[in-house]
């Protein structure tokens, strides 16, 4: 006789998963977050791990200063022309002495080499030629003769005070001005572009010549 599916019969095993999860206690839940964390921890360091190459880097070229590269023609001819500029405005100041300094001009950068007087006179070598055009930096690699200011008397105190703030006046700085300086007065000469020129530096040099009578002898034209 043959029995049709619906006559059949088939043992039916407990269910048991939910014995199973509610048999399930706190600290083995905890351990298996704990396990799929750690899991997960090491499959995405070991994915997103790098290397380093452990060989020698690439070759480092070092460039060549300013003073060691080579020139054009036409940048020796300015150098050239700034230089010319350079010494021309420290043979027009009578506080600046250069038998003791060499100066070179390369790729517009300035080099001072040799002895300074003093600190106070190494810097005005470098305020008067900051003052002239073409000079893109100064390199101020001079000695000192003497350490800290040398003994100055009150007559050039107020030359130095005088042409200090000359040099820093811009409408002035490139002016070929001298200063003297005597116990009862005080000597401007040189050459102006302007009769406000002129005024100007008598104007400055009044400021710092005290009870001194200041004659303004520059020339315009």
């Amino acid at each position: 006789m043959t029995l049709s599916s619906r006559h059949l019969w088939l043992p039916v095993r407990p269910d048991t998963t939910s014995d199973m999860t509610h048999n399930t206690t706190p600290s083995t839940r905890r351990t298996t977050a704990l396990c799929l964390s750690v899991f997960f921890i090491l499959l995405f360091t070991g994915c997103t791990s790098t290397s380093r190459p452990t060989g020698p880097g690439p070759a480092v070229y070092h460039k060549a200063t300013p003073q060691e590269a080579p020139r054009s023609v036409l940048t020796v001819v300015d150098d050239s022309l700034t230089l010319a500029k350079i010494k021309k405005k420290i043979f027009y100041d009578d506080l600046v002495d250069q038998d003791d300094i060499d100066i070179s001009v390369r790729h517009g950068v300035v080099y001072l080499d040799g002895t300074a007087q003093d600190e106070y006179h190494r810097r005005m070598m470098e305020d008067l030629i900051r003052t002239v055009d073409g000079v893109t930096r100064i390199e101020n690699r001079m000695n000192l003769a003497h350490r800290g200011t040398v003994f100055q008397t009150a007559e050039s105190l107020v030359v130095d005070q005088i042409r200090m703030n000359l040099i820093r006046d811009p409408d002035l700085a490139t002016l070929p001005l001298a200063v003297e300086a005597t116990p009862t007065r005080v000597i401007l000469s040189g050459q102006a572009k302007s009769e406000v020129q002129k005024q100007k530096a008598a104007t400055i040099a009044a400021n710092f010549a005290g009870d001194r009578q200041v004659i303004n002898e520059i020339k315009f034209p």
